[in-house]
């Protein structure tokens, strides 16, 4: 039998140098305009330090503040190093990850798991190609655990399938026939790693998730 089921019980370091370097500038031209002030003021009508202790608060708090997001920037960067460290050691690995795409190499089975939710009466599980076209479709289970499901590629005719990208959905109905939505997850083997504005990705074949979208370590293999 093709398909089998069972059931199962993711450039501002330069920035704070910059601003830095110019702070310094100008309390150096501060220091030079102060230090002038005092050195020609009227000993008779000494000028106000009241502003001059102002100027000199506002100076230091503005580099303290530098100094902070010069230190926050730093530690930002470790923790990208020590994400960029993690997805790597997840090469080479078999991963379950949220989502409903991954990568068919014309050769190895497809593993995922579906969910379905709660009073689900009738449940169809439907693999697409990557034109959006159904290329397989097969009752499914409706108890509300999760199922595990393996695609050996082939299509509805028994065909071989293309390799490519392929979704994996389930279409579920109530008790009172309207449709409701249950989860999907994927299993692959872990193929390389990659950079996204959320961070750290794993690249199961063509396929690219979030390192936060890892639900769990299925197994490891060879790399």
């Amino acid at each position: 039998m093709d398909v089998s089921s069972t059931t199962s019980t993711s450039s501002s370091s330069t920035g704070a140098p910059s601003s830095m370097t110019g702070l310094a500038d100008q309390y150096d031209q501060f220091l030079t305009l102060l230090t002038t002030q005092l050195q020609n003021q009227d000993p008779l009508n000494p000028m106000d330090n009241k502003d001059m202790v102002n100027q000199l608060v506002n100076f230091a708090s503005v580099e303290q503040q530098i100094k902070q997001n010069d230190n926050l920037e730093s530690l930002i960067g470790l923790l990208n190093s020590s994400a960029d460290a993690a997805a790597l050691s997840y090469i080479g690995k078999d991963v379950q990850v949220e989502g409903d795409i991954t990568h068919f190499d014309g050769e190895n089975p497809i593993t995922f798991g579906y969910k379905p939710p709660k009073d689900t009466q009738e449940l169809t599980v439907k693999i697409y190609n990557s034109e959006g076209k159904v290329v397989r479709e097969f009752e499914g289970s409706t108890s509300s655990q999760r199922h595990t499901v393996t695609w050996d590629g082939t299509d509805q005719n028994g065909e071989p399938s293309a390799p490519g990208l392929y979704y994996f959905a389930i279409a579920a109905e109530n008790s009172e026939g309207k449709t409701v939505h249950g989860t999907v997850d994927i299993t692959g083997r872990v193929t390389g790693t990659g950079t996204s504005d959320s961070g750290p990705t794993l690249q199961i074949g063509e396929a690219e998730y979030s390192l936060s979208e890892v639900m769990s370590v299925r197994g490891a293999g060879t790399a």
